[in-house]
């Protein structure tokens, strides 16, 4: 029988960091496009009138002989308890036997999985000299969509903070999150983070109240909010422009404005999904 590894969010705090998950994620994309992995449908369920979410998300990848599953919640109301928004679990089982394999804390490595997968977008289909990035929202995702970016972008050097409802919470998250940064791990073989609080150092990042306004000068859009209506308006994005669209992950939600897909290249890993529950 197989040994169960049960890991803590701490646990897995020491074993993954940027560069990492960021290899990880880009294999595992790479071996859905070829076939060799696959998703199952999503579960996604809303709670307290929209204010939390309950989600199953599974898949194989039956070369690594690997059957995985994670339970994850989002509950939005958690911050102002002083608690983590994104909590769950995942579960990793052997694809030969069915046996469990891991049993793993998901806050941590949600967070980083995603804030992955932004980047490598942003990575290939970015403008090589994209210089000035604007993230709009300013939860827990936002942090690691920048963490991850300014990683697999050297080039970036200016980060436009947006939070439409609230500027206030855009100076807050801006005055804050060089530090914050700080506390992410880039690469294990810098455990004390030297090369990474340089990078940080390095950026320059700037709260907006005007949502159009920080647009304009954007090279790499990045929406993460929970939003149910556009937030960018297509006479706002230049030629060139590439976005990243985290927020619209269930029925209902939208970041962007259903004009922009006359004019532009979408992208997507896995299409069935992009329709029935991201923006698409």
């Amino acid at each position: 029988m197989a040994t169960l590894r049960v890991l803590s969010d701490q646990d897995v705090r020491k074993c993954i960091d940027i560069k990492g998950t960021l290899t990880a994620v880009e294999k595992a994309y790479v071996a859905k496009s070829s076939g060799l992995a696959h998703l199952y449908p999503v579960i996604d369920e809303k709670l307290h009138n929209d204010k939390a979410e309950f989600d199953i998300k599974s898949g194989d990848w039956l070369e690594q002989e690997i059957i995985g599953a994670k339970l994850v919640n989002w509950f939005g109301d958690n911050s102002a308890k002083g608690l983590d928004t994104i909590v769950g679990l995942s579960m990793l089982f052997d694809s030969n036997t069915g046996y469990p394999l891991a049993l793993i804390n998901a806050s941590y490595i949600t967070s980083m999985r995603t804030g992955a997968s932004g980047a490598i977008a942003a990575k290939y289909l970015a403008k090589p000299d994209a210089k000035v990035a604007v993230v709009i929202g300013t939860g827990n995702q936002a942090l690691f969509q920048i963490a991850f970016l300014i990683s697999a972008l050297p080039t970036i050097q200016n980060i436009y903070i947006v939070n439409p409802r609230s500027f206030d919470k855009a100076q807050k998250f801006t005055a804050d999150v060089s530090q914050r940064l700080k506390m992410v791990i880039e690469d294990q073989i810098d455990p004390e983070n030297k090369l990474w609080n340089r990078r940080v150092q390095a950026i320059n990042f700037l709260a907006s109240a005007d949502v159009e306004k920080a647009l304009v000068v954007a090279d790499v859009i990045i929406t993460a909010t929970p939003s149910r209506g556009s937030l960018i308006s297509k006479e706002s994005i230049g030629p060139g422009v590439h976005i990243n669209c985290m927020g619209a992950d269930s029925v209902g939600k939208q970041e962007i404005d259903e004009e922009l897909f006359s004019t532009a290249r979408v992208f997507t890993d896995d299409l069935s999904q992009s329709i029935s529950l991201g923006e698409c």
